[in-house]
């Protein structure tokens, strides 16, 4: 029975219609699958966490190769689906439902993450995983598939297009590379856009503020991408109220003069390291 087949049984056994709506699309193709798995390297030590499980036929394979697999499905009827198709596996122990909603349950501590992720929550998904998950000291990789469009912005480099907060908060964490595109037709229902595979790994490197403050440099800077950065910071901290001068003196000329698309994740922590102490207090 092919996927597709076996997706449409359990759909029509359950009385279930996908909602596109919160992107309940699901990967028909099992040479797609594979390659997810091959790509995240699986050892049987490790373990995996599967975010948005559906009807399980990543997590079934990724079950088959790792002694843990921590499924999360927020669908009532999909973990029902989910209870009879995995039962095998569930039973002994290799993969653990959690019914619930991945933005707001805390994430179990595992080595590696392998998803096919809901589309409508990538972004505040994506920077999660990174708060939770990469600073772990056992974690080694990501891969997952997203839409086209945000691949390219979460992979993004300085002075891009696309480079923006998303891809800078994912350099304070993490490197990657893209794997494969994905065409949406690989998909039942088909969905408006292409998907891309990617990898990422964590990058453990000595930071000089936390990722907390990095993000409010952010959030002031990708604000107005194409100006200065000596531009952005007068006008926010003038607003503000700050000793703005005193603050702009502290930062290198040299950063000042860049246009925020062109600002390094180094970068943005100096400015950080310069503006927290003044900025702590400040709404952004």
């Amino acid at each position: 029975m092919s996927i597709k087949e076996e997706l449409l049984y359990y759909l029509t056994l359950f009385n279930k219609k996908p909602n596109r709506d919160i992107g309940q699309h699901f990967l028909i193709q099992r040479s797609i699958l594979r390659r997810e798995v091959k790509e995240a390297e699986l050892e049987e030590n490790d373990s995996v966490l599967d975010i948005g499980a559906g009807l399980g036929f990543l997590t079934e394979l990724i079950a088959e190769k790792v002694k843990k697999v921590y499924a999360i499905e927020i669908d009532d009827v999909f973990v029902r689906i989910l209870e009879e198709r995995l039962s095998k596996h569930i039973n002994e122990g290799r993969i653990e439902l959690i019914h619930g909603d991945a933005l707001k349950i805390p994430f179990p501590k595992v080595t590696k993450v392998v998803s096919n992720p809901p589309y409508h929550i990538i972004s505040s998904l994506i920077l999660k995983i990174l708060r939770e998950i990469f600073p772990y000291k056992d974690f080694k990789l990501m891969v997952l598939i997203v839409q086209e469009e945000f691949a390219y912005r979460l992979l993004a480099k300085p002075g891009s297009k696309n480079w923006g907060r998303i891809s800078a908060a994912f350099r304070f964490f993490a490197s990657g590379k893209i794997i494969m595109k994905v065409p949406k037709y690989a998909f039942y229902p088909i969905p408006d856009v292409n998907s891309i595979m990617i990898k990422a790994w964590p990058v453990r490197k000595q930071h000089i503020i936390s990722f907390g403050e990095y993000e409010k440099v952010t959030a002031i800077l990708f604000s107005s991408p194409n100006k200065k950065v000596k531009s952005v910071l007068k006008n926010y901290l003038k607003r503000s109220k700050a000793p703005w001068k005193k603050i702009l003196s502290l930062i290198p000329q040299y950063i000042l003069e860049k246009r925020v698309r062109e600002v390094s994740p180094e970068e943005i922590e100096k400015i950080g390291e310069k503006i927290k102490e003044f900025t702590q207090d400040l709404q952004v």
